[in-house]
Parts: C-alpha cells; sequence; structure tokens
C-alpha cells in the first residue's frame, strides 16, 4: 500500500461494529439473561380460573336478580343493609376499636413500617357519618315501601276469616295479631308523611306530635310480637298431639321430613321473635329499658338473619 493510500485510509472515519437488535417478544435484562417464559399450562391455568371467578361472579348476580324480583326480597335487603351499617358504625366508632387501632398502630411505628404519624383520634360519629346515613336511608325507603303496608295486611286479615284455621286459639290470636298490626301500620304511616309534610303537622300535634304517634305505633307491634309467643306455644302443643296421635307417620320418610320441616320454621319464628321482643320493648318508652343504641342494629339483623339466609338458599334451587 502506498503512502497516499495509507494516509486516505487514515482520514476515513471508523466504522462501529454491527450489533444485533435483540428479538421481539424476547427481553433481556440488564445482567443479558432472558427471563423465564410462561409456559403453556401456566398460561391455560390463569385463563381458566379467571372464567370460573366470571362464572361465579354471573351466577352469583344471578341469584341476586332472583332475590330482588321480589317485594320482600327488596325489603328484605334494604333491612339486612341498613342493620349492617348501623352496627358497623358504631363497631368503628367503639372505644375498644379505636384502642385497637390505636395500639396497631404505635407497633407499627415502633417497626418502622410507617413514616408518617397516623391520626389516632376517635372517628366522627355524627349523623353525617357516611354508614350511619346509607343506614337512615335504608330506613327511609322502607318507610316508604310499608305506606302500601295495609292491603297485604287486609288480605292477610280476610283470608283468615275466609279460611279460618281449625284451632280456634290460633285463629283468635291470628285476628288479634291482623288488628294491632294494622293499627301500627296507619299510625306509623301517618307520622311518617306528617315529617315529609304531606299531611298537616298542625293536625298532628293536637293528638300529640309525631313522636307520640310513632311511639303508639310502635307499641301496637309489640302486641303482634305478644301474641306470637302464645302462638308459638300453641303451634308446639298441637304438634305434640299430631305427633301423639299418630306415632306411626312420624316414623315415616315422608313424617319425618315434614316434621323435621315444621320444626325448623317453628324454632325460625321463635328465634326472629326474642331478638326482637326486647328491642321493641325497649322503643316503647320514651326513655328506653336500657338497650344501648348502638346494639339495636345487631339484635335487628340477629331477628332477620335466619329468614334472610333462607331466602339466599332459596335462589340457588331455582
Amino acid at each position: 500500500m502506498t503512502d497516499s493510500e495509507k494516509t486516505l485510509a487514515s482520514s476515513e472515519p471508523p466504522v462501529a461494529p454491527e450489533i444485533k437488535a435483540p428479538s421481539v417478544g424476547k427481553p433481556v435484562s440488564p445482567a443479558g439473561i432472558s427471563p423465564p417464559v410462561p409456559s403453556s399450562s401456566a398460561r391455560n391455568d390463569t385463563q381458566r380460573k379467571l372464567l370460573e371467578a366470571l362464572k361465579a361472579t354471573d351466577y352469583n348476580i344471578e341469584r341476586l336478580d332472583r332475590l330482588l324480583s321480589t317485594a320482600y326480597g327488596q325489603e328484605r335487603v334494604f333491612a339486612a343493609t341498613g342493620y349492617l351499617t348501623h352496627a358497623l358504625h358504631h363497631l368503628i366508632t367503639s372505644a375498644p376499636w379505636i384502642a385497637v387501632q390505636t395500639r396497631l398502630g404505635l407497633l407499627a411505628r415502633l417497626n418502622n413500617r410507617t413514616k408518617s404519624t397516623r391520626n389516632t383520634t376517635a372517628p366522627s360519629s355524627s349523623p353525617q357519618s357516611r354508614l350511619l346515613a346509607l343506614s337512615s336511608l335504608m330506613s327511609e325507603t322502607r318507610y316508604t315501601i310499608r305506606l302500601l303496608g295495609l292491603v297485604p295486611l287486609w288480605t292477610w286479615g280476610s283470608a283468615t276469616l275466609k279460611a279460618p284455621p281449625s284451632d280456634p286459639i290460633i285463629r283468635n290470636l291470628t285476628l288479634a295479631q291482623v288488628a294491632v298490626n294494622m293499627v301500627y301500620q296507619f299510625l306509623e304511616n301517618v307520622g311518617y308523611l306528617a315529617s315529609k309534610g304531606v299531611i298537616s303537622k298542625k293536625w298532628i300535634d293536637r293528638w300529640g306530635g309525631i313522636n307520640k304517634w310513632y311511639l303508639w305505633s310502635i307499641r301496637a307491634w309489640f302486641g303482634h310480637i305478644f301474641f306470637q309467643f302464645f302462638v308459638l306455644w300453641r303451634q308446639l302443643v298441637l304438634r305434640r298431639r299430631k305427633i301423639a296421635s299418630d306415632p306411626a307417620k312420624a316414623q315415616t320418610k315422608e313424617g319425618q321430613e315434614e316434621l323435621r320441616a315444621e320444626i325448623r320454621a317453628w324454632k325460625k319464628a321463635l328465634v326472629n321473635n326474642v331478638c326482637w321482643a326486647p328491642l321493641c320493648l325497649h322503643w316503647c318508652f320514651e326513655n328506653g329499658v336500657g338497650i344501648p343504641n348502638s346494639l339495636s342494629g345487631v339484635i335487628s339483623f340477629m331477628a332477620g338473619a335466619w329468614g334472610f339466609y333462607d331466602l339466599w338458599a332459596a335462589t340457588a334451587k331455582t
């Protein structure tokens, strides 16, 4: 190579060595090691779990739709939501719960798990609480629904008169329950409509005011609960007589299934009545009988929990 050729070669810019671009879909880590690619079996397993979750969600939504397809089911959902939110509100504002939160916050700071200081003051227990506001909304919604409650009560009384129970004691107790329930519903409707300005409050005030109307409506409702204890007692007596009069039938498979269903329904009614009795008695007096307001949501939910469970279970059978 001549001197001129060497000079020309040295004046050319250097060419960078060719670098192959990494293939698309196969990223390379800084260390130069490709991460493991999920196997087809792992992807299939993930897809299968996702599909099962979607199917379960769809199935439960269909069950909820069946539950909400009836007026009674809607009322029970409103009731359960109102009772649970009321109980949860008083739980998170209770002193034991706040103490637990405070201790957990101290432990977290001691272990350097948190960098900021937590606010350990008690949550506001004002009526503006979201949970309490939701509970109040559910209660007001049920008041509105019950404005039409006199219609099914009339039907109940009419059916009892047209086809009365064979036992005279049960018949008389049932008619007494119909009467006190109609009084309860009428007084509650008048008080609720007056509170909304539909009925003149001046007229209501002549008869004691809205609170008095509510108070007497609850007392009428307590009359239903009082009579229900006698109904349950009479049903127990009649069932024992029935078994004693035909013990052979009680030993058959059909007889045992019928008896089991009857006893279960009786126990459910007893639990409902036992839970409502002290709470309703507390509301019958202006100053109550000592039941804390924080427990009213829990007790109310307990009264209807068994019935709500049966309603939900029935949606799986249709």
